[in-house]
């Protein structure tokens, strides 16, 4: 049976309990942070769960474009355009920025065009 792994004099003695405590508070406020974007990740999720978003942020993605340019680009209704692009910039997904009469809608972070991306990639990987 191997020896036990022992530290060096020095560092046995330099390691007191404030530090393995400081430790353990890092690691649990890391833990807490992560399991706290969790309600905010499926609800994140819940909007990309559709189809036809998916398909107007990848067109976004691509650039800022109008309602009429992504109704063409889709075949979906002007209405029905409109309607998805409200939910997507009511979670943040997109902005807008008028411009005359025009509004123009552009992804709001890049992030979600490299999950999109990733998501495509990993549904259209062969099955093993």
């Amino acid at each position: 049976m191997p020896a036990p792994f022992r530290l060096p004099i020095k560092l046995r003695t330099s390691i007191n309990s404030r530090h393995i405590a400081i430790a353990l508070c890092v690691w649990w406020d890391l833990r807490v942070s992560a399991e706290r974007g969790l309600a905010e990740a499926a609800d994140l999720f819940k909007v990309l769960g559709n189809e036809s978003r998916l398909r107007l942020l990848r067109l976004l993605g691509e650039s800022p474009a109008t309602v009429g340019r992504l109704s063409e680009a889709t075949g979906m209704s002007q209405p029905l355009v409109s309607q998805h692009l409200r939910t997507l910039r009511q979670s943040g997904l997109v902005t807008s920025e008028r411009h005359g009469k025009e509004v123009a809608y552009q992804v709001a972070d890049l992030h979600v065009t490299h999950v999109i991306a990733d998501a495509l990639v990993h549904v259209q990987e062969p099955e093993r």
